[in-house]
């Protein structure tokens, strides 16, 4: 769950509804920093989970949930 509703920061805890795996992922946010890349400057996000430590683009991770409820559900329409 998120420390604030509005915020993704470090220590926060995210669920991931995940169709490649067909389950839910929680992911714990580690760190977060800015990257440049040729089409510009990125927030990246990096999360630690049962996959290991991973860097993902922030537009990714903004589409977690803050539940596992959440997720499960959101993987169970997803499936149909």
């Amino acid at each position: 769950m998120r420390k604030e509703k509005f915020k993704i920061q470090v220590g926060d805890v995210l669920y991931e509804a995940s169709i490649m795996y067909g389950k839910v992922i929680e992911h714990k946010v580690v760190n977060v920093f800015l990257e440049d890349y040729v089409s510009g400057w990125k927030t990246m996000v990096v999360t630690e989970s049962y996959l290991g430590r991973n860097t993902k683009f922030c537009t990714d991770v903004i589409n977690w949930f803050d539940t596992v409820e959440e997720a499960e559900k959101s993987l169970k329409e997803k499936r149909r």
